[in-house]
C-alpha cells in the first residue's frame, strides 16, 4: 500500500516516521491527507499521529525544514507551519468522549491507532498509513474508509456522531458538494435526526463560525450551499442569509464573508459580529458595507479587498463610483465653504460620482457652482 503516499512527500514523511523510530515511536499519517492522497489530490495539510509525546518530532520537523511551531496543550496537539508551504498537525493517538451534546471533546491518550481512527468524523477520514522504515505506507482501515471512498459514501462511525459533534452535519455536506458523495442509508438518517433536533444551536457560535468559514472556502461552493439550503441549515449562520450569485466569483472565505455581509443590507454588521471574525479582517469587510450602505462614492482609496467585494456586489457601478471623491474638505474651504455646507456640498458631489455623472474634480465644482 506504500504507493497510496504521493512520492512527493516520501522524504519528508519517511524522515519524520525514521527520526520517530529512533525516539521508540510508531507514526502514522492520518485522516484527510490520506483521503485526498488516495484520491490524487494536492495537499498542504497533513496529520499525523504517534503513540507517545511527539513534542521532539515537532522540533526535529522545524529543525529539518524550518519554519514555525505551535503547542495546543488541551488537546497535545503540535502545528507545524512549514517554510516549504505545508502545515503539519502532530498529535498523540487518543480516545475522547463527550460530557453532553455539542461538548468539547474530554481527550485521553492512548496506544492503539484503531481507538484514535474511531473517535473521527466519517469513515472516509479513519484511514492511517505508517509513516516509519519498515512498514512505510502500510494501512490501517479498520472501519472501511477505502471501500466507502470507492463507493462515495459518507459514513459516520457511531449513532450518536452528529449530536457529539454537531460541526460534523457541515462537514459532511462539504464532502458531499467537493467531491460528489452521498450519505450512507444509516448515516442520512442520523443527520435526519440531528437536523430535526437542531443539533447545531448545541455548539458554541465560535465553533459554528470556523465550520461555516470553511464552508466559504469551499471550490464548490454553490453544490455546498445547496445542500444548506435544502437541509435549512443556512438559518444557523443567520435567519435572512441566502445563496448569492456572486459567491462563485469570489475565491477567499474571507471574500465571500464580505461579500455576504453586504447581501444582507442594515443588518449586515450584526451577521459579521456574529461570526467573530480577526480584528484586521472585521474593519476590511466593515468598511465595504459601509460603501453598500451609503451608496455614495468613498472618501479614502478601497483596499483591493474591499474593491473585489464591491465590484461583484455592484456589476454595473461605473468606474469613478468606488474612487475616492474628486472633490475634498480642503478644497470647499480654500473656496470659503464653511461649517454644513463642507458636508452638504461633498454629498452631492459624491453621490454623483456615484451614479457616474461627473469624474473630474472640474466637473465636480461645475456641478456645485463654483
Amino acid at each position: 500500500m506504500s504507493e497510496i503516499i504521493p512520492e512527493k512527500y516520501h522524504d519528508l514523511l519517511l524522515s519524520i516516521g525514521t527520526y520517530a523510530q529512533k525516539l521508540g515511536l510508531r507514526a502514522w499519517v492520518v485522516g484527510g491527507a490520506v483521503r485526498d492522497f488516495y484520491l490524487g489530490y494536492d495537499t498542504v495539510d497533513i496529520d499525523l499521529t504517534f503513540d507517545g509525546n511527539q513534542e521532539s518530532v515537532a522540533n526535529f520537523c522545524v529543525k529539518m525544514w524550518g519554519g514555525v511551531k505551535r503547542k495546543f496543550s488541551k488537546f497535545g496537539i503540535y502545528k507545524v507551519n512549514l517554510d516549504n508551504g505545508l502545515h503539519l498537525d502532530l498529535a498523540r493517538l487518543r480516545k475522547e468522549t463527550y460530557a453532553f451534546p455539542g461538548a468539547l471533546p474530554e481527550v485521553t491518550f492512548t496506544k492503539e491507532v484503531k481507538e484514535d481512527l474511531f473517535r473521527r468524523d466519517f469513515t472516509v477520514n479513519a484511514w492511517a498509513l505508517s509513516i516509519l522504515p519498515d512498514t512505510f505506507g502500510k494501512s490501517v482501515d479498520p472501519y472501511g474508509a477505502q471501500k466507502d471512498i470507492n463507493a462515495g459514501l459518507i459514513r459516520v462511525l457511531h449513532e450518536r456522531s452528529f449530536f457529539d459533534d454537531p460541526t460534523r452535519m457541515l462537514r459532511g455536506l462539504r464532502f458531499a458538494g467537493r467531491f460528489g458523495w452521498k450519505a450512507a442509508p444509516k448515516t442520512k438518517q442520523l443527520f435526519l435526526e440531528a437536523d430535526r433536533e437542531q443539533a447545531l444551536v448545541l455548539i458554541s457560535r465560535e465553533r459554528f463560525s470556523q465550520e461555516f468559514l470553511k464552508v466559504l472556502a469551499e471550490e464548490k461552493i454553490k453544490a455546498v450551499f445547496d445542500y444548506l439550503i435544502q437541509f435549512d441549515l443556512l438559518k444557523f449562520a443567520w435567519p435572512s442569509l441566502r445563496w448569492h450569485d456572486g459567491l462563485e466569483k469570489l475565491s477567499t472565505p474571507e471574500e465571500r464573508l464580505g461579500l455576504l455581509t453586504c447581501s444582507l443590507g442594515d443588518i449586515g454588521a450584526e451577521f459579521l459580529h456574529s461570526m467573530h471574525p480577526q480584528r484586521d479582517l472585521s474593519t476590511l469587510i466593515t468598511g465595504a458595507w459601509k460603501v453598500e450602505q451609503e451608496r455614495i462614492c468613498p472618501l479614502a482609496r478601497l483596499t483591493d479587498f474591499q474593491l473585489r467585494i464591491l465590484r461583484i456586489f455592484f456589476p454595473g457601478l461605473p468606474p469613478q463610483a468606488l474612487e475616492p471623491c474628486v472633490l475634498k474638505g480642503q478644497d470647499l474651504k480654500d473656496l470659503g465653504v464653511y461649517g454644513r455646507n463642507i458636508a452638504q456640498l461633498l454629498l452631492k458631489v459624491r453621490r454623483a460620482q456615484w451614479e457616474g455623472k461627473i469624474s473630474t474634480r472640474e466637473e465636480a465644482l461645475k456641478l456645485i457652482g463654483y
